[in-house]
């Protein structure tokens, strides 16, 4: 008996399995590149807010107060007098400058008042402070029974 000749099979592309693959790896960059946002806080652990910005200001000037008291401007030591000078100069080369505080989560309250209002006399129009976001909670987390 004799058999009819048999035709090799045709190679397919499967195109599920590469398409996995691809949004694995979207995933994998979108979440590395959210941990890599630097905030320039000078070694300040943030307090926690859920409405905070997604990124920080692109034209900014950042003013940082450590838990030891000390200040920082753009990563240098300043005094309290220089933080005004030092804002208000910025604001008037850029007036669309934005002021960043990066204040310690353990810091001295009244010097974190003292800092804003200093920065607030520069007439600078875009003041915001640093925060962390809050840990994203398991679903049922923190519910009372």
């Amino acid at each position: 008996m004799r058999l009819p000749p048999q035709q090799p099979k045709k190679g397919r592309i499967e195109i599920i399995p590469m398409i996995d693959a691809i949004f694995f790896l979207l995933v994998f960059f979108i979440m590395t590149s959210l941990s890599l946002i630097q905030m320039d806080t000078h070694g300040a652990s943030l307090p926690t807010s859920n409405s905070g910005l997604d990124r920080p200001p692109k034209d900014r000037v950042v003013v940082a107060l450590r838990k030891d008291n000390r200040l920082f401007v753009d990563k240098e030591p300043a005094s309290e007098a220089d933080i005004k000078a030092r804002v208000a100069a910025a604001v008037a080369a850029n007036p669309n400058t934005s002021v960043l505080v990066s204040v310690d989560k353990d810091a001295d309250v009244s010097r974190f008042l003292r800092i804003f209002d200093l920065i607030k006399q520069t007439d600078a129009g875009n003041v915001v402070i640093a925060t962390e976001p809050e840990p994203v909670r398991a679903a049922g987390a923190g519910k009372a029974r």
